[in-house]
């Protein structure tokens, strides 16, 4: 499934790849490289499975990430939801310094490196973002 690549032209590209997950889930499908083009200003509830997010937006942009916290029903019911992919989230169109990018947690029990939000306001900026879904937080890991 790796070849295929925004078949419906919903301007989501998508790749996934088999990854072993133990012995009681087995092989599942899992995102590789996920990517949603923004082009409109506004608030995007992100889905797990979205790797990279391009900002190139001259407006006010929210993204709202999805939750650090793993499913109650369980590895085997839903084993994607599981494997906890890093977001990069990204401005491509050199607009943050005047429209801040806005990445907002999924809930109130969760935080980003300890805040409720981060912002992106430099021009080509980019935070690439590891949920733990012990801490229930989403820490930084780029540079």
């Amino acid at each position: 499934m790796g070849s295929q690549t925004d078949l419906d032209q919903g301007g989501t590209s998508r790749q996934w790849v088999r990854t072993y997950m133990g012995p009681s889930v087995g092989w599942q499908y899992v995102p590789l490289q996920n990517v949603l083009l923004i082009t409109a200003a506004g608030t995007y509830n992100l889905d797990p499975s979205v790797s990279l997010v391009e900002v190139n937006v001259a407006g006010a942009v929210i993204i709202v990430l999805p939750s650090a916290k793993n499913p109650a029903a369980g590895a085997q019911a839903q084993p994607q939801l599981f494997a906890k992919n890093p977001i990069t989230i990204v401005d491509i169109g050199n607009h943050a310094q005047a429209n801040p990018i806005t990445i907002q947690r999924n809930n109130s029990t969760e935080s980003i490196m300890g805040l409720t939000q981060v912002t992106i306001g430099v021009n080509y900026g980019a935070f690439t973002l590891l949920p733990n879904p012990t801490t229930l937080e989403w820490n930084n890991i780029s540079p």
